[in-house]
């Protein structure tokens, strides 16, 4: 009777093996997963308090949505600033480019003329008493202050003929340079300010889903500080994990069937990623068993999966 029993024994045990191993391979084939989308994180870059925010969590915007705003008080002063110092500069370069006017060259003739009859009555005065000091009828002091006017009135009169000598020949063009170069640093200024004053404004950059937003309104967050959180809906993608048994077969390209939970059909996706590196750092010398357990993380493009929600579960396979 053993002998009539082993075969069958031996049969069933065969059947076991092939069984267990028919769905060790058809587990290899599977990829698990989820579906995800890119993160984009929305900092803010002044610390200046929010003052409005205009999305809830989980709600859709498009490009260009607003998200929130901080407060512009500061920046819009600095702004009317910025202005008022370019609109300065822009009047001295119009000025320079126009060149003296009539009424400038008038009066700097007028001064001229006076430097000049101040020099002659200095002139006079100091002739007058250098010859009584010189009869011996006047003073040595009063001589010497003579003198000490008359120099004063040359001096004034040398600097009234180059005033006037400076408007008759106009505009140098190192100055229209200097002008020049101080009004765009001006304008600068203001592109500068207006830009900040702009991005007190948080848009989305892209159509998406609010993921989270992390601050309340009249808080004060850190220049840098990420404040929102969208999820980029037009491109999602499931994040599988690759069998070593399987990774020479998956490669950036590669097309896969990917089963979601609640659809009837699988979508067809596109490898575009596969890790290089395992999932966790392999051990020395490893073993055809211990090589068969390293897995490695991969991306597959589904487009098809644009109205899915974020995180739920999907099993991938070659076709």
């Amino acid at each position: 009777m053993s002998r009539c029993t082993q075969p069958g024994l031996t049969s069933l045990l065969l059947a076991v093996a092939c069984a267990l191993a028919a769905c060790s391979q058809e587990t290899n084939d599977h990829l698990v997963g989820t579906l995800e989308r890119d993160r984009v994180e929305l900092a803010v870059e002044s610390s200046e308090p929010i003052t409005a925010i205009f999305v809830e969590d989980g709600a859709r915007a498009a490009a260009g949505t607003v998200i929130l705003r901080q407060d512009p008080t500061r920046n819009a002063a600095r702004l009317a600033r910025a202005t008022a110092s370019r609109d300065q500069a822009a009047a001295r370069l119009a000025e320079l480019r126009r060149g003296p006017r009539e009424e400038d060259i008038a009066q700097a003739r007028a001064n001229l003329a006076a430097a000049e009859a101040l020099v002659r009555n200095s002139r006079a005065n100091y002739e007058r008493e250098n010859n009584l000091f010189e009869r011996g009828l006047g003073e040595e002091q009063a001589r010497d202050n003579r003198r000490d006017l008359l120099a004063d009135a040359t001096a004034r009169e040398a600097a009234q003929r180059q005033a006037l000598e400076r408007l008759l020949n106009g505009t140098t063009l190192e100055e229209l340079k200097q002008a020049e170069a101080a009004l765009a640093v001006q304008e600068a200024g203001v592109a500068q300010a207006e830009l900040d004053l702009q991005r007190l404004t948080l848009a989305a950059p892209m159509n998406g889903v609010i993921d989270k937003v992390l601050f309340e309104v009249g808080e004060r967050p850190a220049p840098g500080a990420t404040v929102a959180v969208l999820l980029d809906t037009a491109r999602p993608y499931a994040r599988v994990y690759v069998a070593e048994p399987l990774r020479a077969r998956i490669t950036p390209g590669t097309q896969l069937l990917v089963a979601v939970d609640g659809l009837p059909e699988p979508l067809q996706g596109t490898v575009r990623w596969v890790s290089a590196d395992a999932s966790f750092t392999p051990y020395f010398a490893l073993t055809e068993h211990d090589r068969s357990r390293l897995a490695y993380l991969a991306e597959v493009d589904l487009p098809g999966a644009a109205d899915l929600p974020t995180g739920v579960p999907l099993e991938a396979w070659l076709p």
